[in-house]
């Protein structure tokens, strides 16, 4: 799999994946995603500001070049991170925030999810950012999971524009030694 920044033709496909991961949530009767939010203004606005990315397939699996999924890293302040309300940030002054992770849904327990959080990580690192936040919806047990899985730790509780409460989580990165 690779890893690479969007582009406003790969739109259609991070949207269909995005629907996909909405209405896999909705028959969960987790409400993320349910207000319409990330909608396509949105996902343009990440790839505008050269947030978004997609993994694409090799060719080892046959299916060379298809977008299997969908994320955006966001480096600096966001205003979201200015909201938690149960807990605490730390005081980092740099950090990247994870945003809008989606797999395709055939494709869920692949590890595309796990090699998004691990690809992030890496680019963090390369921009000289150490410190990474993530947030997901109360109810979203699987994402919260694999949040843990992959070496974060819960900060607290924040509140979205929507009025949802969220989990919130962050994770030091280690710069590389090569």
């Amino acid at each position: 799999m690779k890893l690479r920044k969007s582009t406003l033709n790969d739109l259609n496909k991070i949207m269909s994946i995005i629907d996909d991961a909405k209405s896999t949530l909705k028959t969960m009767g987790i409400d993320q995603w349910q207000d319409n939010n990330p909608d396509t203004d949105t996902i343009i606005n990440d790839i505008k500001n050269g947030d978004s990315y997609v993994v694409l397939d090799d060719a080892a699996n046959g299916r060379s070049g298809e977008i299997l999924a969908h994320g955006t890293l966001v480096f600096g302040i966001d205003s979201t991170y200015g909201k938690i309300v149960d807990g605490a940030w730390q005081n980092y002054a740099s950090y990247a925030a994870i945003h809008r992770v989606a797999t395709a849904k055939a494709l869920k327990k692949s590890g595309l999810a796990s090699f998004v959080f691990s690809e992030f990580e890496k680019i963090a690192i390369d921009n000289g950012v150490f410190w990474l936040r993530v947030d997901t919806h109360k109810d979203n047990i699987p994402m919260q999971n694999l949040i843990l899985k992959s070496g974060y730790t819960k900060s607290g509780i924040i509140f979205v524009s929507s009025g949802a409460r969220r989990t919130a989580y962050e994770k030091p990165l280690k710069p590389s030694t090569e």
